[in-house]
């Protein structure tokens, strides 16, 4: 399910919109990414750095410096989907800084409505799989 990309804008709270080049999921695939938050949207550029299907999945986004991943691992009874989001050098970028204080209500807020979003992300992903093997 992860492998079509083009599903996170009905997954994630603030992906809106994306383009693939190629269109096929691979290594090194770039995306153009249209974000949103109540009235303010905002472009990014991804590259997929690692694409081992089925078990893992990640994009690096250009602009705030983000590594985005997910993981499948077997657990009892069923597959745990993990979803991270790890800052390059652990630290924000620059405009990732100025972008967050001036139009997403501030660092710690935009941060905390990413976590929120993933916990929506992966419970919206969660009830797809289990609407589609149902």
């Amino acid at each position: 399910m992860l492998k079509d990309q083009r599903r996170m804008r009905r997954w994630s709270p603030e992906t809106w919109a994306q383009l693939f080049y190629p269109r096929r999921l691979s290594h090194n695939q770039v995306s153009l990414n249209l974000n949103k938050r109540k009235g303010f949207a905002w472009p990014t550029v991804s590259r997929y750095v690692d694409v081992v299907r089925p078990q893992r999945l990640a994009f690096h986004v250009y602009g705030p410096a983000a590594r985005w991943s997910y993981r499948l691992d077997p657990e009892a009874g069923g597959t745990r989907l993990t979803l991270r989001r790890d800052l390059a050098g652990g630290r924000r970028s620059l405009l990732s800084r100025v972008v967050a204080t001036l139009a997403l209500g501030g660092i710690e807020s935009h941060d905390d409505e990413l976590l929120e979003g993933m916990v929506r992300t992966l419970a919206a992903i969660s009830a797809e799989v289990e609407a589609h093997v149902a």
